[in-house]
């Protein structure tokens, strides 16, 4: 569905991302995780066609994204939506939540506002929110809901590619498990393909099918469900070996797993 081809990016003669060879498949949720800074955004940013890449190619259903009209973006933006970190930001601060949803299908469909309010109250009640949020600002709802606003936003349009940038990171615990849940059923319900990024690797874990770790602007390794996730790599290992220890169980594994080389300079 969407590929990136040997996609390099550069600011300023400085290398973010360099030879990023990747593919979003139907249906699947594609994990990404990495340190902060080592361009997870930049490649979201990438693969929304929000900017060009520096050289390679961004491909949606094997049309090239690069190279397209401005009326062509508009509909790939359509198709791709991009959910980003600051929930709040996100939302117009002038406008009433309902507002901002019915100015959504207003230029992205040919609904009329009854029409308009029917579909927008039956994607509230999948997101498990209150109908009374549709008369609030958005300053006065929880960061939870502002999340779940901005992904009832991006589902009114019926995209086909869903891709969310660190959106459980301003998050409570229990809020992000609800939000990871709900990702989750809307993936099996729907079969809408998802890129989760997070430097959360728990909650990458709990949601991926495939994950991506990124390291220096590459791709380091592919970690699969189907065997565990595991992980080869000496960067992988270093990024798993560094979660809070869960169970006291796990104390005696790492111990025995644990290699002195992995911090040393050689």
């Amino acid at each position: 569905m969407l590929k990136a081809e040997n996609v390099w990016k550069v600011y300023h003669r400085e290398r973010v991302l360099h030879d990023i060879n990747l593919e979003v498949k139907s249906g699947e949720i594609l994990g990404l995780v990495g340190e902060s800074g080592c361009g997870k955004s930049t490649l979201a940013r990438l693969l929304c066609c929000y900017e060009r890449p520096s050289s390679g190619k961004v491909k949606f259903n094997g049309r090239d994204t690069t190279h397209r009209t401005k009326r062509e973006r508009s509909e790939f933006h359509r198709n791709c939506q991009l959910i980003l970190q600051d929930n709040l930001s996100s939302l117009d601060p002038t406008m009433t939540v309902g507002d901002t949803l019915l100015e959504t299908l207003k230029y992205n469909s040919r609904l009329n506002e009854v029409q308009s309010r029917e579909k927008i109250l039956l994607i509230l009640q999948k997101l498990l929110l209150d109908p009374q949020a549709l008369e609030k600002m958005p300053i006065q709802l929880s960061g939870g809901e502002r999340q779940r606003i901005n992904i009832c936003r991006a589902l009114l349009v019926e995209p086909k590619l869903l891709i969310c940038d660190e959106i459980t990171s301003s998050l409570d615990v229990i809020t992000q498990y609800n939000l990871l849940k709900m990702l989750k059923q809307i993936n099996s319900e729907t079969g809408l393909p998802l890129v989760f990024i997070s430097h959360d690797i728990n909650a990458v874990k709990s949601i991926s099918d495939r994950i991506l770790v990124m390291h220096d602007g590459t791709i380091a390794e592919e970690l699969n469900k189907s065997d565990g996730f595991l992980y080869s790599g000496r960067y992988t290992k270093r990024l798993f070996e560094s979660l809070p220890i869960t169970h006291p169980s796990q104390r005696l594994s790492l111990a025995r797993h644990f290699d002195d080389k992995l911090f040393s300079d050689d």
